[in-house]
């Protein structure tokens, strides 16, 4: 489990993964916040169902994080500039829950890996601040 306020906000996500062998079995959310931030938790938690947690962090780590970004924002179509902070939170909340899951496995160089991406999100944060 993972839990985040969102740093723009202050959006409340929590984010609970099942899994096994590697794999995301089962993934919910509780969110306190807009709807973008309820919808981006929504659609990430059933995207990354079935997948396998290793071949989530194939690539460098600007294609990891926007494939991550990706499963929310090509299923939500546009998003309004003032909300484009609300994604990020759900892929933030992810990588720290996969980042310590992976730590109590052992599976360290992947944890260290999910947790450099982390600071990757900021700039998505940033996003609905630049002007047109």
């Amino acid at each position: 489990m993972g839990a985040i306020n969102n740093p723009v906000c202050g959006d409340t996500t929590k984010l609970y993964l099942r899994i096994k062998d590697g794999v995301v079995e089962d993934s919910n959310f509780l969110s306190f916040g807009c709807a973008v931030t309820i919808a981006s938790a929504s659609v990430f938690t059933e995207k990354i169902k079935g997948k396998e947690i290793s071949k989530l962090f194939l690539g460098t780590d600007q294609e990891v994080v926007q494939r991550l970004m990706s499963l929310i924002e090509n299923e939500l179509g546009e998003i309004p500039p003032i909300k484009l902070h609300c994604p990020p939170a759900t892929v933030q909340v992810f990588l720290e829950s996969i980042a310590g899951y992976l730590q109590r496995e052992g599976k360290i160089v992947l944890s260290s890996r999910a947790k450099s991406l982390i600071p990757q999100i900021s700039k998505y944060y940033k996003r609905g601040e630049e002007k047109e």
